[in-house]
């Protein structure tokens, strides 16, 4: 296998101090066959005075009876190199071309040599290279930051040669130490996950988690899978994480109340991340919900003395009941004609009973805009094929946009005092940073 070294040129390249700077203890200890070097215009001009790199990669290959291919990487116009940005993108684009030259290679790094910014740089794409680069980090032999003796202009690379400790067997000590990735890379990804859950994105999140080599605190990993049951309206899923310490996330303890109230919070996320379709499909449930709850709060009407139940658990109106009540009867035949049959519980049958029975014109008009929101977007996005966005449901509601929606729906929550408070509303961010707080605080 073709072993390859890409390193940087720093300060303390080639020798300093009497011992091997960090590029020329590499080729040292691990022998490359091929060694890449990437001079800035400082680095260029020292080299050309003596050409100091190349020469003691050479002396050193005749004292190993190694040979060592030089490749020196000219950089004339990079006088900056303290951006970090800059060399990311050109590091990674280097690095690629090398591993395609030389398919197969073991490709090592030298984060020890060049700008904190060309370290960090290396340091990083070795990490998210899964395996397929190793960092190599070359301790000073002081164990402490490295005083810079030599001057680099007046530099005697023959002398310095002659006189590095390294080359002796007895005083050579190996400095060498691969970088333990998992700790950077484990918090890189830790980061992913924050900007995952910061998404409401929790099923990507908890993909994420499965990878760490530490993985999250317990009660992290709780609420994470927690919250993505919220998701799903999986209350069961959410009782089984959390038990009582559910109430951490849910604020509404009511089972049908919490139901409403948790649907419009999805349908407030399906919003935010701009998933229009599943906003739009998601309006009719919970009408009917909410409509339900107003006939009988507003109207005295108990809407379930009415109908069946089929043997796939769907309400219908049922025909024989209704003729006991002759009022409510005559509103579906004024509506719905004199044969009217027995049909499923919808919003668009709810609503005619809402103006029957109801005395309040603020419920019966909001009603009413919702049901129209619900028949003219939901229903033409529920029988074609369109591409469903924000300029889509406006052009074709009468100029609602979806937030407007999503605040006639917690203002028709309001009118029924449901005891839904005004905080309660932003609880999924509120989770959210709770479930951060347990990564960050681990």
């Amino acid at each position: 296998m073709t072993r390859v070294l890409f390193s940087p040129i720093g300060g303390t390249d080639p020798i300093s101090n009497c011992r091997d700077g960090a590029m020329l203890h590499i080729c040292r200890v691990y022998k490359p066959d091929i060694v890449y070097l990437h001079m800035s215009k400082e680095m260029l001009e020292f080299q050309r005075q003596n050409d100091r790199y190349r020469y003691c990669i050479k002396k050193l290959g005749e004292k190993l009876e190694h040979s060592f291919k030089v490749v020196v990487i000219e950089r004339e116009d990079l006088e900056e190199v303290q951006i970090f940005d800059s060399f990311i993108d050109e590091y990674q684009e280097i690095l690629q071309d090398i591993l395609m030259k030389h398919k197969g290679c073991e490709l090592y790094l030298n984060v020890s040599s060049g700008t904190p910014a060309m370290k960090s740089s290396l340091q990083i794409l070795g990490v998210l290279s899964e395996g397929r680069m190793k960092t190599i980090q070359v301790s000073t032999p002081v164990r402490k930051i490295n005083p810079h003796l030599e001057s680099h202009d007046d530099y005697d690379v023959e002398l310095y040669w002659e006189c590095n400790d390294d080359n002796s067997e007895e005083l050579f000590k190996n400095r060498c130490q691969e970088s333990q990735k998992n700790n950077l890379l484990d918090e890189i990804k830790r980061q992913s996950i924050i900007r995952y859950i910061e998404a409401y994105d929790y099923s990507a999140a908890l993909s994420e988690a499965k990878t760490l080599v530490e993985p999250l605190p317990i009660m992290a990993q709780k609420y994470l899978r927690a919250a993505h049951h919220r998701t799903q309206l999986n209350f069961i899923g959410i009782d089984n994480e959390l038990g009582k310490e559910k109430k951490k996330i849910l604020p509404v303890s009511d089972e049908k109340v919490c139901n409403i109230f948790e649907h419009i919070l999805n349908l407030q996320i399906k919003v935010q991340k701009e998933e229009y379709v599943d906003f739009i499909r998601g309006i009719t449930p919970v009408l009917v919900d909410l409509f339900q709850i107003a006939l009988k709060e507003s109207g005295g009407l108990n809407y379930r003395q009415y109908v069946k139940i089929n043997k796939q658990g769907v309400e219908k109106w049922d025909i024989n009941k209704l003729e006991t009540n002759p009022r409510l009867l005559q509103v579906f035949r004024n509506n719905f004609g004199l044969n009217f049959k027995s049909t499923p519980v919808y919003s668009s049958n709810l609503l005619p009973c809402i103006e029957e029975y109801s005395n309040n014109e603020e419920l019966i008009n909001l009603s009413k805009r919702l049901r129209e929101f619900e028949e003219n977007v939901r229903n033409m996005a529920a029988h074609k094929i369109v591409s469903v966005t924000r300029e889509w449901i406006k052009q074709y509601s009468n100029g609602y946009t979806p937030e407007k929606i999503l605040s006639m729906l917690k203002e028709y929550v309001q009118l029924l005092n449901m005891g839904i408070k005004e905080n309660y509303w932003d609880s999924y961010n509120a989770m959210n940073q709770l479930i951060i707080d347990l990564i960050k605080w681990r």
